[in-house]
């Protein structure tokens, strides 16, 4: 080797060490930059998994509340079924109280319908009106001295509605537009009603109830009860 290519061997040499310095540089970059985003996924992923641990965790106790709030409302519907059960018996006992008593003052104090005071010729004629019916009467007394008697007629009508029994008056319930039929009379007084009952109401009987006064005094009580269908007047 001449000493004129000495130069330019260590020309080559010098070009070669740039080449793998540059190639050596750009390795470190490119592991640098690896590890950097590594880090990034890394760090992403911690908190994406505690999201979702937080998201299951918020969801088990939605859960819980769905399951506790299901409970509750099962008893309290459970509750009120109860309720409902326990107010039907509560009307049928009264229905039946009221029943009883009505029997056990015709039996026990028959006198309240046989004090000269009484009605006479009932009779119910259905209208064309559905739920109106016409029911025409007669108030009469019977005694040796006669004055003039004076009260307030009052109307039960006793029956079924939405299978429940109730009792409709002419004091709360509107099946008598006047009201309480105001009489007063020596010897007798026709008396005509239009009575009006509700939408599904099977009616069953019908009660008829005064307290008589004479001479600004008190006379007695009157009480008398018929079944619906025996002055029901069939149509001709």
């Amino acid at each position: 080797m001449h000493l004129s290519e000495i130069p330019q061997k260590l020309g080559q040499t010098r070009t070669v060490l740039l080449l793998g310095a540059s190639l050596l540089a750009m390795l470190v970059f490119g592991m640098f930059l690896a590890n950097a985003d590594r880090g990034q996924l890394v760090d992403e992923t911690r908190q994406l998994q505690h999201s979702i641990s937080n998201l299951q965790t918020e969801n088990e106790q939605l859960q819980t509340q769905a399951n506790q709030l299901e409970v509750k409302l099962e008893l309290a519907e459970m509750r009120a079924e109860q309720l409902k059960q326990e107010v039907v018996r509560l009307e049928e006992v009264v229905f039946n109280l009221q029943k009883d008593k009505a029997f056990y003052q015709h039996v026990v104090a028959p006198e309240t319908t046989q004090d000269g005071f009484f009605i006479d010729g009932l009779e119910l004629f259905e209208t064309t009106t559905e739920g109106y019916f016409k029911a025409t009467m007669v108030l009469l007394q019977q005694r040796a001295v006669s004055a003039i008697v004076r009260g307030d007629l009052k109307v039960a009508v006793t029956g079924i509605q939405n299978g429940k029994h109730r009792i409709l008056t002419s004091d709360d319930n509107a099946i008598l537009p006047e009201g309480n039929v105001t009489y007063g009379f020596k010897y007798f007084q026709p008396v005509t009603l239009y009575l009006q009952l509700p939408e599904n109401f099977e009616p069953e009987s019908i009660e008829f109830t005064t307290t008589v006064y004479q001479y600004k005094r008190r006379r007695g009580d009157y009480q008398r009860s018929y079944n619906w269908q025996d002055i029901l007047v069939a149509d001709q």
